[in-house]
């Protein structure tokens, strides 16, 4: 039997469903939306004739994803995207690696009507004046808030210290995906939403652990190795746990919170029933048909995932080019990603992304709320959930397929707001800290230190890196080059 490998690479397959029939999907819509489009040509009289948009890819993608639509139903705003680039090829080593200030002089120096930004440098231009309050737009009965999936408003108003200056465009969710048949066949209780890491393991190890690797039922897949680092990241993420505070550069590993999840974690370590990717390379386990991919959840032998919105469609595929469908997992549902004990409402496997803004020194103030509420309402949403690109539509009413399965799973738990700003964070920590945690979360496995003892001493040694000074470009070359001489090619990887 052929050995396949899985690659679990989500950007690699966004780019090859963006080369099927995306194309097809945008023609379609934009039909559509020029349909609608005719019944607003009166209410673009008064605004103006052009449109600056800041966007960090290339003005086609931007097309692809927004533009196309956009212009579609408003013809005469003229769209300009502003690259990003001068921002990370000039700017940043102009300011020192300050992403705050070099995205200040960015928009100083562009002018943007409408602003890209991500959650962490929201705050700083908040506080320098550089947004515009959007509150009194969002109220417009029009705009329906109402119809935004649960925890948007709050979350929009979380990143705005209690008011509106920016809208995700984006959003992408985790959900725990189950085989109905499998859960039936052994007599266990389907999942639930808004359990625990700890209830799911506990369902997971109800099912068979015997057989050989390519043959036997697998009762959950959470992590890509079988490793302590891996299982940890995957459940801190559950409690909204970081490594670091980003406002004080100060590592926070060392606390009773993180060595409970790490105590918890080499629990999981002990399940038989837990299936890792890296057994595939292993070389012990085969893929049973080229449609499977070498994931035994498609194949019908594990009970349990947890995957991203992406995975819906990945079915989907399997199914199609399978020789005989049957042999693709047929009876499978969703429920929320496990949540943390602190945070039973929120969830750390979802996130919103590309806010868009509007500069407050923009003249063309109208035009840019048309694009961001067009962007982000009702019908751009019932088009985006027609196309292939693997985002979740900002409104939960357009997702649902109508097959019965529980879609409400990603949108349900309120996205946790404390992503670290890593612009911000010394380059050797981002390139040191993470082989420094898994050497000493292996001394823990390998029972040569207790895990305080490894928490005291990434604490001290993690903290030493964050002290270190920001390299410019020039300096993050010869850093990296220094590294590689030292530990060798193709080492460093992040």
């Amino acid at each position: 039997m052929k050995k396949l490998r899985y690659v679990k690479d989500e950007g690699m397959n966004k780019k090859r469903w963006l080369r099927g029939g995306v194309a097809i999907c945008l023609s379609a819509a934009v039909l559509s939306g020029c349909a609608t489009g005719q019944d607003k040509q009166g209410s673009q009289k008064d605004l103006a004739n052009s449109l600056k948009v800041m966007y960090s890819g290339s003005e086609d993608y931007f097309y692809q994803e927004f533009g196309m639509l956009f212009s579609a139903v408003y013809p005469n705003i003229e769209l300009e995207v502003v690259n990003t680039l001068s921002l990370e090829n000039t700017l940043l080593d102009q300011y020192n690696q300050d992403m705050n200030k070099a995205l200040d002089a960015f928009i100083e120096q562009e002018q943007p009507d409408v602003v890209l930004l991500d959650p962490t440098t929201i705050t700083s231009l908040i506080e320098n004046g550089k947004l515009y309050n959007l509150d009194t737009y969002v109220a417009e009965e029009s705009y329906n808030v109402g119809g935004f999936n649960p925890g948007l408003h709050d979350y929009m108003k979380d990143i705005g210290g209690g008011q509106v200056y920016a809208i995700p465009s984006t959003f992408r969710s985790q959900a725990l995906f189950y085989n109905k048949d499998l859960f039936d066949q052994y007599g266990v209780p389907y999942p639930t939403d808004q359990m625990t890491w700890d209830e799911i393991v506990a369902l997971a190890n109800h099912f068979p652990t015997d057989g050989a690797p390519s043959d036997r039922i697998y009762g959950l897949e959470m992590a890509w190795s079988k490793e302590l680092t891996e299982v940890v990241n995957v459940l801190a993420t559950a409690e909204g746990l970081n490594y670091f505070n980003s406002d004080t550069m100060q590592m926070s590993i060392d606390t009773p919170a993180w060595e409970s999840i790490v105590e918890q974690s080499n629990q999981v370590l002990t399940s038989d029933a837990i299936f890792y990717y890296d057994y595939i390379y292993s070389g012990d386990y085969e893929a049973s048909s080229e449609s499977s991919l070498g994931d035994p959840f498609l194949e019908g032998r594990l009970a349990m995932k947890l995957e991203s919105n992406y995975y819906i469609d990945t079915i989907e595929i399997a199914q199609n080019n399978a020789q005989d469908p049957e042999d693709i997992v047929q009876q499978w549902d969703m429920v929320t990603a496990p949540v943390g004990l602190q945070n039973p409402d929120s969830t750390g496997y979802s996130m919103f992304y590309n806010l868009f803004a509007i500069n407050a020194a923009s003249t063309n103030k109208e035009a840019a709320w048309t694009f961001i509420s067009y962007i982000t309402g009702d019908e751009f949403a019932r088009v985006q959930s027609k196309q292939s690109y693997g985002n979740i539509p900002l409104r939960a009413q357009y997702f649902d397929k109508g097959d019965g399965r529980n879609y409400a799973a990603f949108y349900k738990l309120k996205p946790i707001n404390n992503v670290p700003a890593y612009h911000q964070v010394p380059q050797r920590f981002v390139y040191e800290f993470p082989s420094m945690l898994q050497q000493e979360f292996a001394s823990i496995s390998d029972g040569q230190l207790t895990i305080e003892h490894a928490l005291s001493e990434l604490q001290i040694k993690g903290n030493e890196l964050l002290a270190t000074e920001i390299m410019s470009q020039e300096e993050l070359k010869l850093y990296l080059q220094e590294q590689q001489d030292v530990l060798g090619p193709g080492v460093i990887t992040r």
